[in-house]
């Protein structure tokens, strides 16, 4: 089991807000619409207390003008039994005026908060006795009657005592368990209001604040706030687990490629992102007409084609991006947007068409042209036998993008001498 001493204490920074995948319970909880994305995309484009954060806490005099200092997704936190550790979805530090705050923050959408004190002791997957040694402790940072909390949440108790606990750590004197509801419907709003009241603290009400009660000399808080999210969602059918990855890759695009020669990304491989379709259903569609049209018979006519990129997932294209914009060597990818229904199969266009694109090296080709300006030899070819969209040729070993579309331009172009715009 997890405790003090073996919880890390060493951070990093996130650099997206996807960054926190790996950290959550499990990674197909990362959804549109879902409690753990929203909760880090809202927080993340703040990069300081949201505004429906600052809205509720404004009423109370200590923590009006709160700053943010730090803050932590998914953090865990002992809880003083050598048992499992409450896993708090974010933790934030924040300066008040002279002096350190925490605020713990659980996030909703639908979900509910879990059983309540009574099922939780109850369930026979755990040990009863070592149940209520911990509910005896919880209770007692939280000055509850252990006997009197049956029909409250358990997970509430044990999440606002995290907020104690990390308060103490920290040599906070004053502390805030909020609830941040995405969920239109106030789903659950009365399973709070009943801790609230089990607390003894003042009538629980949406984005205000209660008032204090002193827990072991902390002043600790409660609040609940609501947020408003634009639906509908459309479920995310990224391969997050190694099984559904698996899968994916055999998926058969045609008589020689399957989809796992089309996953293979350096970027992807180096920072650890996932490049998997959000929508495989698309990428599958697109990427066979790639296949299929352009990719089967250039490799029937000159011999093995070597795959050097082909499918990119918006997450592993837009990071690529950034550092290219950034400067960084070895990275040159284009915008998302213009990406669209090329190198990222599961997207459409501005127009609505569908596309695919790869990037490809012809062995036997370089092997006996590597003149200047022979990368137009196959330019030629393509553009006489194929149905491309797209060319785009490279000086290494001529590799080129090719791209199919549902409007094809028929463009050709080259970074490779004679570059520009070449017309057959």
């Amino acid at each position: 089991m997890q405790n003090e001493t073996t919880l890390r204490r060493l951070h990093v920074p996130l650099l997206r807000a996807e960054d926190a995948i790996a950290h959550l319970g499990s990674p197909t909880h990362w959804q549109p619409g879902r409690s753990a994305k929203s909760l880090a995309d809202l927080w993340f484009s703040a990069n300081s207390l949201p505004e429906s954060i600052k809205a509720a806490l404004e009423p109370d005099l200590r923590f009006r003008g709160a700053a943010l200092l730090d803050a932590f997704l998914e953090r865990p936190v002992d809880l003083g039994d050598g048992q499992r550790p409450s896993q708090t979805d974010l933790m934030a530090i924040v300066r008040l005026d002279g002096r350190l705050g925490i605020l713990a923050i659980e996030a909703k959408v639908d979900e509910t908060f879990g059983p309540t004190v009574d099922e939780w002791l109850s369930d026979p997957k755990g040990d009863r006795q070592t149940r209520q040694t911990r509910l005896k402790r919880l209770c007692g940072l939280l000055d509850l009657d252990p006997g009197a909390v049956g029909s409250i949440r358990y997970q509430l108790i044990h999440r606002t005592a995290s907020a104690l606990i990390e308060a103490r750590r920290y040599c906070a004197r004053d502390a805030v368990m909020i609830v941040q509801s995405f969920c239109p419907k106030r789903s659950w709003f009365d399973d709070y209001r009943a801790f609230v009241e089990a607390m003894g603290l003042d009538q629980a009400t949406d984005g205000r604040i209660t008032a204090p009660k002193e827990c072991d000399g902390i002043d600790l808080r409660l609040a609940w706030v609501a947020e408003v999210i634009e639906g509908p969602f459309k479920r995310l059918g990224t391969a997050r687990t190694v099984p559904a990855l698996t899968e994916l890759g055999r998926v058969q695009l045609s008589k020689s490629f399957f989809m796992r020669d089309m996953l293979y990304s350096e970027v992807a491989m180096i920072h650890g992102l996932n490049n998997a379709p959000d929508d495989p259903e698309l990428a599958i569609k697109a990427g066979k007409r790639l296949c299929e049209e352009l990719l089967e018979p250039l490799q029937d006519k000159w011999g093995r084609i070597a795959i050097r990129s082909a499918y990119r997932s918006c997450e592993v294209n837009g990071f690529c991006n950034e550092m290219q914009r950034k400067k960084k060597a070895g990275y040159t990818c284009a915008s998302n947007e213009s990406n669209y229904a090329a190198h990222i199969w599961d997207r459409l266009d501005a127009k609505g068409h569908m596309g695919a694109m790869a990037c490809v090296v012809v062995p036997s080709f370089w092997e006996k042209h590597q003149e200047r300006g022979d990368w137009r030899i196959m330019a030629r070819w393509i553009h006489e036998h194929l149905p491309y969209s797209s060319l785009y040729f490279f000086p290494t070993y001529w590799a080129f993008n090719i791209g199919w579309h549902e409007q094809p331009e028929r463009s050709i172009k080259s970074y490779a001498e004679p570059a520009g715009t070449f017309t057959p």
